[in-house]
């Protein structure tokens, strides 16, 4: 036979909403939520992987599907599924960053469409760069470039500067 004394700990396993419910009472000095006990897995868990396997195969076999479109068929199958809750993934998602690599993306296209990469790389080449020297500027470039921005948005940004680059001092584009 247990007694409880004065300072004494009690730890007390509680179904899910003990705390919400309990927290604010005096009847409990503390309450501490330690994690909630995973369900068993069960075979029904293993269909998102089946779906990105499915995915990735389908990109690979049909030429007139791209990676987008499968990938937002495999997000809508997982959410119709219940393996993927619509509203916290949504939550999750950086919209911010998102917004500026798409504005970097945008910005990519117009340094390719004015002409400003092709300038750029001649201007690498006329200074008598040779390939390692053209590398070391793109990395140079694209450094500066990631301390502004994120290292995201300064790759796509770079990017069309890179390949003229490349093609200007004879490098290769991998």
């Amino acid at each position: 036979q247990s007694k409880l004394f004065s300072g004494d700990v009690v730890l007390a396993l509680a179904p899910e909403g003990f705390a919400e419910k309990w927290e604010s009472r005096e009847d409990f000095l503390m309450i501490s939520t330690i994690g909630a006990v995973p369900k068993p897995i069960e075979a029904y868990d293993y269909f998102p992987v089946v779906i990105f396997a499915a995915m990735i195969t389908w990109v690979a076999v049909d030429d007139s599907i791209n990676m987008v479109q499968a990938a937002m068929a495999a997000a809508a199958l997982n959410v119709c599924g219940g393996w993927v809750d619509a509203k916290l993934a949504t939550k999750l998602v950086p919209w911010d960053l998102m917004l500026l690599i798409g504005s970097m993306l945008g910005v990519s296209r117009a340094i390719s469409n004015s002409g400003l990469s092709e300038m750029l790389a001649q201007g690498v080449k006329s200074a008598g760069m040779g390939p390692q020297a053209g590398l070391f500027f793109v990395y140079a470039v694209t450094n500066v470039m990631t301390e502004l921005t994120t290292n995201n948005a300064a790759a796509g940004l770079i990017f069309p500067i890179a390949v003229g680059v490349a093609g200007e001092v004879g490098g290769g584009y991998k």
